[in-house]
């Protein structure tokens, strides 16, 4: 069985709903490890915390530190500078494993996952 280590960055508004969304499929084959939030006092990372999920203040730490350890890293900062960066630290570091996943892909999963389109927290 094949298992998808999963990394958010950004738990804002709509990071907080998407890693609500996956952790409630509960498979064992899909787990989030890491999340990335500047804001420590949200409760989307009081919930992150609560399941045991690796927290960090920034993503481009996050995908230091986890490095090849992320199958794939959900960017939904909304951040063109962070999108830049955690391209540039693939390439520096020769991770070609990590996939990272801009918020339209998140979208589509979204809309799988969820079944509903209606819900998505723009």
């Amino acid at each position: 069985m094949r298992k998808i280590n999963i990394a958010i960055a950004g738990l804002g508004r709509v990071g907080s709903q998407f890693l609500q969304a996956l952790l409630a499929v509960n498979r064992d084959e899909v787990k989030v490890i890491a999340v990335a939030e500047p804001k420590e006092d949200l409760p989307s990372v009081k919930l992150a915390k609560e399941k045991g999920i690796a927290y960090f203040r920034d993503a481009r730490d996050m995908l230091r530190a986890l490095e090849d350890s992320i199958d794939i890293l959900f960017d939904l900062t909304g951040d063109a500078l962070i999108r830049s960066d955690l391209h540039d630290i693939l390439m520096q570091t020769g991770n070609k494993k990590t996939v990272l996943v801009p918020e339209p892909v998140a979208y589509l999963i979204w809309v799988l996952i969820t079944k509903s389109a209606s819900e998505y927290p723009y």
